[in-house]
């Protein structure tokens, strides 16, 4: 794809002439001040820029600026709410005309000049005449259902969080065809023409909920969003996430902002391909800001994926985070200098060290600095609380910074492996990964296997039978008794806990999972005490280790979220005992170098 952009005239800090070329996905970065805003805002205004693609020019370039990925996620609709618009808007459109009608030069300007200054009352009006092809004289009030957008009905006419009014919409579209369907095949008066699934899907794109659901399985986000499918079309609709593995439901109010920042995005991904139809041009400024590292990346991802590959819309996005530029692997960074209005492509290091050269720490910390990728968003958190308490105990040779790998095809360790090989190939000398051994990977190069040729993943060793055992006294689920230990009495007494003791707790686990046994494997916690464990153990495998658990001790099924139980262990066993965690979990860690 080829994209050219001529700014013509004087706007802000930027002046013609200015003609330069951007790849189809590209990151401006520089300095405050540098004009990284003014250049989004220049190429927006048709009136002073030229969009070429593919020597096409290109007009519908959509503008998102600050702050623009709304994350007020509204999560009741009344349907009477979409009744009441559309009814206001045929109302004044019908009021307009009849103003005008007896006049012999009928234009849609003076329509609009009758309709006052509501400017997307008029992009209403102006959809519905192109998607009906009238006249603009001859609409019905029908037709103004047909094209209802709620993007008319929003300030932002792409980035909207209105999930409730969006599915609900859909629903009403989607029930009034099948019932229209139904009277077609009865022989009775239908009051539109009946649409296929493919025909309805064309016009008003697929399921909402089903897009939703999908990036947000992508990004990692442990919930799904519910459906209007079985309500009757005039109740409300309320909007509802659930736990995809528990299935407890939470408010949105209850999401982080940056899962709040990606459902927007998602929402805004389904507009492209539904009633707003696609933009040429997607111009974001700085939609990272705010988020935590992690979300930054899987927001580049999605973009990446969704909007540039599967939607063919050339995006251009503004960031001063070094960590979005650290995770936007193979998309193309341009810098912005104050003064000069054409941008510069530059490497993935020098944009990093630009962002990061006026702050002497960052100067500093950045020769520790690490990037380290691992498998999942929970893996993230297990390892920046792990790193936070090995660093009491000893200095680290680095500064660890944890990032997700996307999930796409293959497994998540794949994902790993390929992210961390193609920067490594790149020049990126600071970037390591993580990837649990599964009983047959090993580690090369960056790549780090934890639990190599002993434990089969992370959680073999977060859910360690010693770990659990102290868990289950300090919640004071289990008594020191059952574990024949008589000389304990409360939890605070585990600071004089033996070897033997130890080994005791260790057992009567491993008993109680059915993994006890004569296959004997030493190891060695971090106080350096030899105990033993079993290779049954050791190689189950670490989701169906959790539910097994979950089995044999009945009031863990408390812990609904997939990573409630294991940063429970990190936080309230670990952080305390960090001397009875195996030796193998910071060794991963000072491996990071």
């Amino acid at each position: 794809m080829s994209m050219k952009i001529n700014i013509n005239q004087k706007h802000k800090s930027i002046n013609p002439p200015c003609e330069f070329e951007l790849p189809e996905f590209s990151a401006l970065t520089g300095k405050n001040g540098s004009g990284k805003t003014h250049l989004l805002e220049a190429i927006a205004d048709n009136k002073k820029s030229q969009v070429l693609i593919n020597g096409v020019v290109k007009t519908n370039v959509r503008y998102i600026g600050f702050n623009g990925l709304n994350p007020n996620i509204e999560e009741t609709c009344n349907p009477q709410t979409i009744i009441n618009h559309i009814k206001t808007t045929w109302n004044n459109y019908n009021n307009a005309l009849q103003n005008i009608i007896t006049e012999t030069n009928l234009t849609i300007q003076r329509l609009f000049q009758h309709l006052g200054g509501d400017e997307n009352q008029k992009k209403y009006i102006t959809q519905t005449i192109e998607g009906t092809k009238k006249t603009f004289d001859k609409l019905t009030e029908d037709d103004f259902a047909d094209y209802f957008d709620i993007s008319f009905m929003a300030n932002n006419d792409f980035f909207t969080a209105q999930f409730a009014l969006i599915f609900k919409t859909y629903h009403k579209r989607q029930e009034e065809n099948n019932l229209n369907e139904y009277y077609n095949s009865t022989g009775r008066p239908t009051s539109k023409p009946v649409l296929s699934m493919k025909e309805f899907e064309d016009k008003y794109g697929k399921p909402p909920w089903d897009f939703v659901n999908k990036i947000l399985l992508e990004t990692n986000i442990p919930y799904e969003v519910n459906s209007p499918i079985g309500t009757r079309l005039e109740s409300n609709f309320n909007f509802k996430l659930k736990d995809r593995v528990a299935g407890f439901e939470i408010s949105s109010m209850d999401l982080s902002t940056g899962e709040k920042v990606l459902m927007s995005l998602a929402l805004a991904i389904y507009n492209t391909g539904g009633d707003l139809g696609k933009p040429d041009l997607l111009l974001l400024d700085e939609p990272d800001a705010g988020l935590h590292p992690s979300m930054s990346k899987m927001m580049v991802d999605v973009l990446n994926k969704n909007i540039v590959n599967e939607n063919k819309i050339p995006t251009v996005i503004s960031t001063h985070s070094p960590t979005t530029i650290i995770a936007s692997d193979g998309i193309s960074i341009y810098q912005m200098i104050r003064g000069n209005n054409i941008p510069t492509k530059i490497p993935t290091q020098q944009a990093v060290e630009i962002l990061s050269s006026d702050i002497p720490f960052l100067k500093i910390s950045n020769d520790k600095r690490r990037q380290v990728f691992v498998e999942s968003k929970n893996d993230v958190n297990y390892y920046e609380l792990l790193t936070n308490i090995y660093s009491r105990i000893e200095q680290l040779p680095s500064e660890p910074i944890y990032l997700p790998a996307r999930t796409s095809v293959g497994s998540n360790c794949t994902d790993v492996i390929d992210i961390v090989n193609n920067l490594s190939k790149n020049g990126n000398e600071q970037v390591y990964g993580i990837i649990d051994w599964d009983t047959t990977n090993a580690s090369k190069d960056r790549v780090i296997v934890i639990g190599e040729n002993d434990r089969y993943a992370i959680e073999n060793y977060l859910l360690d039978p010693l770990l659990m055992g102290l868990l289950f006294l300090r919640e004071r689920r289990v008594n020191f008794s059952d574990f024949t230990l008589n000389d304990y009495s409360n939890y605070a007494d585990i600071n004089k806990l033996t070897m033997p003791d130890a080994q005791i707790i260790i057992d009567k686990v491993l008993n109680d999972l059915g993994l006890y046994s004569t296959n004997i494997k030493p190891c060695i916690l971090q106080n350096g005490w030899t105990l033993n464990v079993t290779e049954e153990f050791n190689l189950h495998q670490g989701h169906d280790l959790e539910i097994l658990y979950k089995t044999k001790y009945p009031f863990l099924k408390s812990y609904q979220r997939e990573d409630g139980l294991k940063k429970d262990i990190i936080e309230k066993v670990i952080n305390d005992y960090p001397n009875f965690t195996p030796r193998k979990i910071f060794e991963t860690i000072l491996k990071i170098k």
